[in-house]
């Protein structure tokens, strides 16, 4: 049922709509900006998006009402029905003599992105295991347990190229499960495994869009290193620093041109062995501003 649900809310995020400003008259040096949902107030800017996404020109803007905007055309080339993208970056603001020249730096910095952030999560653990007899060590039965864990980890974000980005975490990943098949020991206690790790995790991911709300798919690699164990379902000398493979998908929404809300479902396998299978489902969200 959990997967199920894991699933609906993936494919929500995925199908939410996603909005699309546009450009719809140029007349000199002025633009005349169709919101279509965006929001927008006076002096954030906006990236003119060619062909393939490649981006010609850069509109700040200057006036809002309702789902219309006007903008000043800073650089670049900017034409009527080009869609744009909600440049996230600081602009500076008007002010005396060489306003212009700060402008410029400002949005130049702005072109290689990165963000800084903290991801909090919550994972469905589950893991297989074979129970051996305390006596004659012979296999006895297999142990499907289950549990829930916590996750608190930094984030950053880096952009490679326009839809393709790199993500990094780094925090504690904890991995909880039980059973009530008792472990093959003299005690005849429960199967359990209850770890922390520290975890760094680096990601690449392929953002569908460029606008305010951007769903994206990813594959990743993470290398764990357990910081507090205990366990009856496995020998605890034997949980050591391992790795996980993931595979996330999510969205990140921008809410505002400094700061938008990374949201994430993620599947991690651990390593397989012909004692033990672990894996997670992960729900995963955020903060992000810029770097």
């Amino acid at each position: 049922m959990f997967r199920n649900f894991v699933c609906l809310c993936l494919f929500t995020f995925l199908s939410a709509p996603a909005f699309a400003a546009t450009v719809t008259k140029v007349k000199g040096k002025s633009a005349l900006i169709d919101l279509q949902g965006e929001a927008a107030s006076p002096g954030d800017s906006f990236y003119a998006l060619g062909s393939g996404g490649k981006r010609t020109g850069l509109i700040k803007v200057a006036k809002v009402k309702g789902e219309k905007a006007i903008g000043k055309i800073v650089k670049g080339s900017v034409g009527a029905g080009m869609k744009l993208e909600l440049a996230p970056s600081k602009n500076a603001s008007g002010g005396g003599g060489g306003g212009s020249n700060k402008r410029a730096t400002t949005e130049t910095k702005s072109d290689g992105r990165s963000y800084w952030g903290a991801m909090f999560g919550y994972g469905r653990d589950s893991m297989d295991v074979n129970v051996n007899d305390s006596v004659t060590g012979a296999f006895k039965e297999k142990a499907a347990l289950s549990g829930s864990g916590f996750s608190a980890k930094g984030l950053f974000d880096y952009e490679v190229f326009s839809q393709v980005w790199f993500r990094g975490t780094a925090g504690l990943e904890m991995f909880k499960v039980a059973g009530p098949a008792k472990c093959g020991n003299l005690n005849g206690e429960a199967c359990t495994a209850d770890i922390n790790y520290i975890s760094m995790d680096f990601v690449a991911r392929y953002v569908f869009t460029t606008t305010s709300f951007r769903p994206w798919l990813g594959f990743g690699v993470g290398l764990l290193f357990p910081m507090s164990k205990s366990a009856t379902a496995l020998q605890a000398q034997s949980i050591s620093t391992t790795n996980v493979i993931m595979i996330p998908a999510g969205v990140d929404w921008f809410i505002s041109p400094n700061l938008y809300i990374p949201i994430s479902v993620e599947y991690g396998m651990l390593p397989k062995s012909d004692e033990v299978e672990a894996s997670w489902i992960a729900f995963r969200v955020g903060f992000a501003v810029p770097f």
